[in-house]
């Protein structure tokens, strides 16, 4: 389930379809413009959520 609900609608571009979200802790990173929906998975700069995906590499 995404994590969106406190991200602040106006730093959100009119044309910004694309959404960068955290695997990790299902934040918002960042936004693209692109040309319809689209929804791309990375990790944020959190320690946390580095260490846990660190973790589940080597297991």
């Amino acid at each position: 389930m995404s994590n969106t609900n406190h991200v602040i609608l106006e730093t959100i571009h009119r044309h910004d379809l694309g959404v960068i979200i955290c695997k990790s802790c299902n934040e918002v990173i960042a936004t693209l413009p692109t040309d319809g929906y689209k929804k791309f998975y990375s990790l944020c700069d959190s320690l946390n959520c580095r260490d846990t995906n660190k973790g589940a590499i080597k297991q």
